[in-house]
């Protein structure tokens, strides 16, 4: 079993080239969606120039233009700018035009980093901010990495359990049984392999955003990277599942890449479910790995949440994932002994 690992860990190290560019996609595409933004939005603040740029360093993915408060409005009603944010020191004012369809999510955001703000003392005392367990709160550049790496990770995924469908279509799945090794090694050795360079690359990839980037863990930075497991481990066995459904190779990268995307549709990739309006696309996102990961990462981070009120997530994808993977293996040997 162990050889079998070293052999895959091996053939990566000879040709890196497909891991390393998946990993550049991913840390493109998180910089790209979080923190590039052609939206501009004109501040109004009367408080000092440090505690303005306090609030708006932690909202990097919009660009702001500090304006008076008259030329601010004016500007929203001219239709030159979609928002204006007016910062008082005990409040913060929103005027945005008819289209402007995030007013939601940047209201959530201020109000984390006035916040912040109040923890470090840095505003007023009287300013006051109730929160209760269920309200949304909203982190453009946590959700971007987050989602994104979910996603482009069971691509990485699907990378390593393609080696156990083409072993068995070359015929070197029966050699290595006709060796001293068992299925049970086999199988294990190629599950070990897809685990370890899924979970090595979303490390790196968090790494990256939070050390080099400076993306906001809220001090759950490991935690985070743990809470990783559940849905790796879910997303292993969808693959033996499809793996075990499909003949080729090129087959099984087809059906992983049309289920990629779907689940990341449904799970909230493109759009946050919090802000779904339709029922039945609500419905649908409960199959989805990625609505349970996002939840997970989510509640570690932004939501402060303890293990036990995620259980339910993590056990959701522990159930699919045994699920998945009993009946894809049962699948594969079916199919062997056909």
């Amino acid at each position: 079993m162990i050889a079998i690992f070293k052999t895959k860990c091996l053939l990566l190290i000879r040709n890196p080239l497909h891991y390393i560019i998946s990993t550049l996609i991913i840390c493109l595409f998180v910089y790209l969606m979080g923190y590039q933004s052609n939206e501009s939005i004109a501040i109004a603040s009367s408080l000092n120039e440090e505690k303005t740029t306090q609030i708006l360093q932690g909202m990097p993915f919009y660009n702001y233009e500090l304006h008076t408060e008259l030329e601010a409005r004016e500007l929203v009603g001219k239709s030159k700018m979609k928002v204006a944010i007016f910062l008082y020191e005990k409040e913060f004012k929103l005027v945005v035009a008819s289209d402007f369809m995030d007013s939601a999510l940047l209201q959530n955001e201020l109000k984390m980093q006035y916040q912040k703000a109040l923890m470090t003392k840095e505003l007023s005392p009287a300013f006051q901010l109730n929160y209760e367990n269920d309200e949304y709160i909203y982190s453009h550049s946590l959700l971007m990495l987050f989602s994104f790496s979910l996603f482009m990770v069971i691509y990485t995924v699907a990378s390593g359990v393609s080696y156990i469908l083409a072993e068995r279509n070359s015929g070197v799945w029966d050699r290595l049984l006709v060796s001293s090794i068992s299925k049970w090694q086999a199988y294990t050795a190629n599950l070990a392999y897809a685990f370890c360079i899924s979970y090595a690359q979303m490390i790196l990839v968090f790494s990256i955003f939070h050390y080099v980037a400076g993306v906001d863990f809220y001090g759950k930075f490991i935690y985070a990277l743990l809470s990783l497991i559940p849905y790796l481990l879910c997303v292993i066995a969808l693959a033996i599942f499809i793996a075990s459904i499909t003949s080729t190779v090129s087959q099984f990268n087809t059906m992983m890449m049309v289920i990629a995307i779907s689940f990341s549709m449904l799970g909230g990739l493109y759009w946050s479910l919090e802000f779904v309006s339709s029922p039945i696309i609500y419905a649908l996102s409960y199959i989805s790995p990625i609505k349970y990961g996002l939840e997970i990462l989510n509640g570690v981070t932004l939501y402060n949440s303890t293990w036990n009120e995620l259980l339910q997530p993590i056990s959701i994808l522990l159930f699919m994932a045994v699920v998945l993977m009993g009946i894809g293996i049962n699948m594969m040997e079916k199919k062997a002994n056909v």
